[in-house]
């Protein structure tokens, strides 16, 4: 039948078609079967796909030329491809098998079959009288195709776990960079423009703007100081600075007088990816009480040696200490490896309830020369502190998430002659929260100050000889007894969720972009993945501007009081409100004709009611429109600023928790949690006090009372 044909009327050549070798040339896997499943035909293609001769296949029947596997029992591929072929043959028309696994036999192996993966289809084809004479089968190895989107997958799947990974690392990051006591800020380009700072760098000067402004506009008084050219030279040569006790005269609030300042601080370059300068990592520390508490110790040792040379040993002895401890101090504080390894302060975190040590810091480390502390339980390592009261407040701590904090503390050590030593420790222990707001260690900031205790204790001791010299004399014994007076500038501890180096995220979010090719950016999984990126970005910022307006937040705004229609305000914050009153279908009702001109900052007061209005329409019942009604009264003498809503209402646990900075109940509206306590601290700084009255599903009532 494939060797013979009719002559074509007309031709140009009266040979008959060479069908079987048109057959045999073909590029697709073809296989010509009679109506028996008998094997009459075969493509070059095919006998190479399948790893047999023509003369292996030629004339038996399919099954006997393609069994099928037996180590896969349960799969019959042969009775697969029978049932399509009967279903093209019943319906006269190709029959199409999208996806069928029929291993073939292993040319080299007897016995051992090939793992092969196939789309297929069958046509009937019949003669002139309408009789079937043949089936084409043809084929397509999608093997490969199959493997390629099976690594694929699992291509994405390690993609998502690498960068859930790197999102939890950074989170971590952003908490331990907040947390360090040391005072840090990141300079970007080479007018050092603030990008990033920490809550105990704005500590240093809680009454100056800083973020986003050059450090020499900020700052204009260390222009000709100076850290103007040891900063410009950091930033040219891209070598570290590392400068101790140098006298700074800075003022902390803007247009005040220089406050003479002593600082420990490390100017260290931050490089772009291609290695050149782009910024100045500061760390900085105000050791002035420390410096003037040292030359206040030396020169009292001098005035004591003359009037007493019985103490003249004691003061000797005490200059010695104290110089070793600069010494110690300076060695300490050299450049270390990161950026919590640069702390001047001893820092370790405590990982689980066990305690055990996660971090530690050189600092730390120092204080424990002997002893190995990594990966251990603190009992473990301190079995001394097992019965101290400071062990109870580690577990107090990790139970409540209550700051813990000790300004001279006694804890016995075993030293190296093996006997109980009293040594004195300041520090603060304090909670660590994960990902989902629970807390899972322990963070210690400490400071060893066994010898400022025990040279105050020496110069007590002489107490009653002292008694016995001039003024001069007893006012230098009192300077040494409080030399050791609290430095408050380690650490600020107001928040949970520490903030992040937004600009770094959003510069390597845009190198992701830049990096990613157009098909990857064009899958649902990664615009998925882009988006929620994005989300927490935003949300860092809104994060960042609310801590800005809470460090804003000082009893010197007191100052500028003037006479304020209270009645005004609250009218134009409706108007500002207007469009989210729209937007919720909200009524606002007042009563303000009793609101009288209060002597008060016009921004805080604005501030005040925004947030209250705001909070009621945003915290509404979803069963009920807003309903937000406003009024004054007078009550004991005080004026009376009332907002009441017909919301969502808090439980009696809630209401105590209220004003706490970060706090929030209710996550279905956009939010950082600083409002309300914004607006208490506003409130209390200038004299006054707010109330709150709520019952769940019924609503609120805020009541704000204004001193005289």
């Amino acid at each position: 039948m494939l060797h013979t044909a009719a002559p074509a009327q007309g031709s140009h050549s009266d040979q008959s078609i060479p069908y079987q070798q048109l057959l045999e040339a073909q590029s697709g896997l073809i296989l010509l079967i009679s109506p028996d499943l008998t094997v009459i035909g075969a493509s070059e293609a095919y006998l190479r796909e399948a790893f047999v001769s023509r003369e292996q296949i030629m004339g038996k029947h399919l099954s006997d030329v393609f069994p099928d596997n037996p180590n896969t029992p349960g799969s019959s591929p042969s009775a697969t491809l029978r049932a399509s072929i009967e279903r093209a043959i019943a319906r006269r028309e190709r029959e199409t098998i999208e996806l069928i696994q029929y291993d073939i036999q292993h040319p080299d192996r007897p016995g051992e079959f090939m793992e092969r993966f196939w789309s297929a289809s069958n046509t009937p084809i019949y003669n002139s009288q309408g009789q079937l004479v043949c089936i084409l089968y043809e084929a397509k190895n999608i093997s490969e195709d199959l493997k390629t989107k099976a690594q694929l997958q699992q291509s994405r799947e390690k993609e998502q776990v690498a960068l859930a990974q790197a999102e939890q690392q950074r989170l971590r990051m952003e908490r331990l960079f907040d947390q360090a006591p040391a005072a840090c800020a990141m300079l970007e380009g080479p007018t050092f423009i603030y990008r990033v700072i920490n809550s105990s760098y704005q500590q240093l000067f809680p009454g100056r703007e800083l973020l986003n402004l050059p450090l020499f506009e900020a700052l204009p008084e260390l222009r000709n100081q100076a850290v103007y050219d040891i900063i410009h030279e950091v930033y040219r040569t891209g070598e570290t600075y590392e400068g101790k006790e140098v006298l700074i005269p800075v003022a902390r609030y803007a247009d005040q007088p220089a406050e003479d300042i002593y600082w420990n601080f490390i100017y260290q370059a931050l490089l772009d990816a291609e290695g050149n300068v782009n910024g100045i990592l500061i760390f900085a520390l105000d050791v002035t009480d420390f410096v003037i508490a040292r030359q206040q110790v030396e020169s009292s040792a001098a005035s004591l040696q003359t009037m007493n040379l019985g103490l003249e040993e004691v003061i000797r002895r005490r200059t010695h200490e104290l110089a070793q401890a600069q010494a110690e101090a300076e060695r300490q504080s050299k450049r270390l490896e990161s950026l919590f390894m640069m702390a001047p302060a001893a820092i370790c975190i405590l990982n689980g309830p066990d305690l055990v040590y996660e971090l530690v810091n050189p600092a730390y480390a120092a204080l424990f020369p002997e002893r190995e502390l990594f990966g251990k339980p603190i009992l473990e390592v301190l079995p001394e502190i097992e019965n101290n009261p400071v062990y109870q407040t580690f577990l107090e701590v990790y139970r409540t998430g209550r700051t813990h904090e000790e300004k001279e503390r006694c804890i016995p050590f075993v030293g190296q002659g093996g006997e109980l030593e009293d040594r004195y420790f300041r520090y603060i222990q304090q909670a660590r929260y994960n990902e989902q707001n629970q807390i899972d260690g322990v963070v210690v900031f400490a400071l060893e100050v066994t010898e400022q205790v025990q040279a105050r204790k020496a110069v007590e001791a002489s107490e009653q000889q002292l008694q016995l010299a001039n003024k001069e004399y007893d006012i230098a014994n009192q300077q040494l007894i409080y030399i050791n007076k609290d430095l408050d500038n380690f650490i600020y501890t107001a928040s949970h969720d520490l903030k992040a180096p937004i600009s770094n995220i959003e510069m390597l979010m845009s190198e992701l972009l830049l990096e990613l090719p157009e098909e990857s950016l064009s899958r649902q999984e990664v615009k998925s993945i882009l988006h929620m990126m994005q989300g927490s970005v935003s949300r860092l910022k809104r994060t960042i501007a609310s801590l800005t307006d809470i460090s804003r937040l000082k009893k010197e705004d007191l100052n500028k009081q003037e006479r304020v229609q209270v009645a005004d305000v609250v009218r134009e914050v409706a108007l500002d409100l207007e469009k989210v009153i729209t937007e919720y279908d909200a009524h606002l009702e007042t009563d303000i004709a009793n609101c009288s001109t209060k002597a008060f900052s016009e921004r805080n007061l604005r501030s005040i009611v925004y947030n209250l209005l705001s909070n009621g329409i945003k915290y509404s019942h979803p069963q009920r429109k807003p309903h937000i009604k406003v009024s004054c009264r007078q009550e004991d003498g005080q004026h009376v600023l009332e907002v009441q809503d017909n919301g969502l209402g808090l439980s009696a646990t809630q209401q105590g928790k209220l004003f706490t900075m970060f706090k929030r109940f209710h996550d279905h509206v956009e939010g950082s949690g600083v409002g309300l306590y914004m607006v208490k601290r506003i409130v209390e700084n200038a004299g006054g006090s707010i109330q709150v009255k709520s019952e769940v599903g019924t609503g609120t009532t805020f009541s704000v009372y204004f001193s005289e």
